[in-house]
């Protein structure tokens, strides 16, 4: 399998979670994918037992990493954004993540 980066995430509202996400980024054969699942404020999965959703490398460029439905892109040392196709109802829409290390 070669090496992985492993992440989870969480979203809060109001001081309450809306949900989890948990995560790795892996070598597949000779490219890299990042594999993700959801779980809501109860730990409730998302998606079926067996599935993850998954984002295959596109492109990479100094600051920016390109996958098929998602990109991050370093800011600065404390700042980055990552930019995520969200399908809902026939719909297509970006969501913007923009984080900041904490201090």
């Amino acid at each position: 399998m070669g090496n992985s980066m492993m992440f989870v995430f969480r979203m809060v509202n109001d001081g309450k979670v809306s949900f989890y996400e948990s995560g790795h980024i892996q070598q597949l054969d000779d490219s890299i994918i990042l594999q993700l699942k959801h779980f809501d404020g109860n730990l409730k999965g998302w998606e079926e037992k067996d599935e993850t959703v998954d984002f295959k490398l596109v492109k990479l460029e100094p600051n920016k990493v390109y996958f098929e439905g998602l990109t991050m892109e370093r800011i600065n040392d404390d700042q980055m954004n990552v930019h995520v196709l969200i399908e809902e109802g026939g719909n297509t829409e970006e969501i913007l993540f923009a984080y900041k290390r904490a201090k």
